[in-house]
């Protein structure tokens, strides 16, 4: 059973997933520092690089870059921008780090069916819908729904639906493009434009939806989250250390170019040989990481350092277990390839700021290193 926790208590609006219980994705909504990807803004044109790239206010500590070959929609399709211009765009990726947000002046407009995106381009279907007759009816639906100046993409979940749900959806889209055209006529430089609703349209299959004020109705005995025990996942989630139902643990390390994670047999000894505690460890940690990768919403280049396997089939059957653990996330995870070290690389796409920089902040007697200087031996 999956289910979505929404607590809307404090300072921002907190999202849980739970499969059967067990936390999968939180998503965190500050009300000053959260995810703004999918955001229409207002911005400002500050600087354009000869590289084709230009800078732009948003009203956030760091401005905003975009690539100006996309600047093609139907606002104008000859845009030529120049400093103190005001255009409408829209957030892709959340700033991180050194790094400002990226955007988009093709504006994006998301349902639970459909994505229709200002400007021209593909019109298909997700590729995740293998059904010939069905991906043939929806491609036909979707050429037939798309006026000039759009492309529509229709998503896993349109499969099955029927053409009067879809169709009813893209004319939402439609409208909510030319409300947010109107508005950027009037609006002031760097205001938002439009907040898309991400969690609901992006978690499939989800079989029931709880809210903090649903719950103070039914049971006043403590908040939501207690309830349900994702207090307590989460404070797990933001442990360096996390531990294998066979005694085995896995070290998760962030820093600025990559995550590092390592597999320990910890004490976990096996019950018959080396050969199988490291195949036991390893196979559980496969399972662990690829769930703790979309809990603690890790992404771009990620490094595993499983316990070393001499045996190819071991190392062959790891591989193909971690893949297909990797692939049942909300935004997959593919692994590049194993090194001569042994060490395995993934990528994943990044949209929001992972957990443990939206929770956590850094030390200030260590400024992040998890080392302070020892008294004893200071000069």
């Amino acid at each position: 059973m999956r289910q979505l926790l929404i607590d809307y208590e404090g300072s921002a609006i907190r999202s849980a997933l739970l499969k059967d219980g067990i936390l999968e994705e939180i998503f965190i909504d500050h009300k000053e520092r959260g995810s703004k990807v999918g955001h229409i803004i207002n911005a400002v044109v500050k600087k354009i690089l000869p590289s084709r790239f230009a800078f732009v206010d948003i009203g956030q500590e760091k401005d905003a870059f975009m690539n100006l070959p996309e600047v093609n929609d139907k606002f104008n399709e000859t845009l030529k921008l120049k400093p103190g211009q005001v255009i409408p765009i829209q957030i892709r990726k959340d700033a991180s780090g050194i790094k400002g947000a990226k955007a988009s002046h093709n504006l994006q407009f998301k349902g639970r069916y459909a994505i229709v995106t200002a400007g021209y381009g593909e019109i298909g279907v997700s590729l995740k819908i293998l059904d010939k007759s069905e991906r043939k009816r929806l491609q036909q639906l979707a050429v037939k729904l798309t006026p000039s100046g759009f492309h529509t993409i229709l998503r896993t979940q349109a499969d099955g639906i029927s053409d009067e749900i879809i169709s009813a959806e893209v004319d939402d889209l439609l409208e909510s493009y030319e409300q947010v055209k109107k508005a950027a006529q009037y609006a002031l430089a760097k205001q938002t434009l439009y907040r898309p609703d991400n969690i609901l349209y992006d978690l499939p299959n989800i079989d029931e939806i709880i809210t903090s004020e649903d719950y103070k109705d039914q049971d006043n005995q403590g908040k939501l989250f207690d309830k349900f025990g994702v207090e307590r996942q989460i404070t797990k989630a933001l442990h360096r250390n996390v531990w294998l139902p066979c005694g085995g643990f896995v070290t998760f390390d962030p820093v600025e170019a990559c995550v590092v994670v390592d597999v320990n047999t910890g004490k976990f000894e096996g019950k018959r040989n080396y050969r199988e505690t490291v195949r036991t460890t390893n196979l559980e940690a496969a399972k662990l990481i690829a769930w703790q990768i979309g809990l603690r919403n890790l992404s771009g280049m990620i490094i595993v350092d499983f316990i070393d396997m001499t045996d190819a089939e071991d190392q062959r059957r790891l591989l193909t277990v971690f893949g297909e653990e990797l692939k049942k996330l909300r935004i997959p995870a593919d692994i590049v390839g194993m090194t001569s070290l042994g060490l395995v690389q993934l990528t994943r796409r990044k949209q929001r700021e992972p957990l443990h920089r939206l929770l956590q902040k850094t030390c200030p007697e260590c400024n992040g290193s998890g080392l302070v200087r020892d008294r004893l031996n200071s000069t």
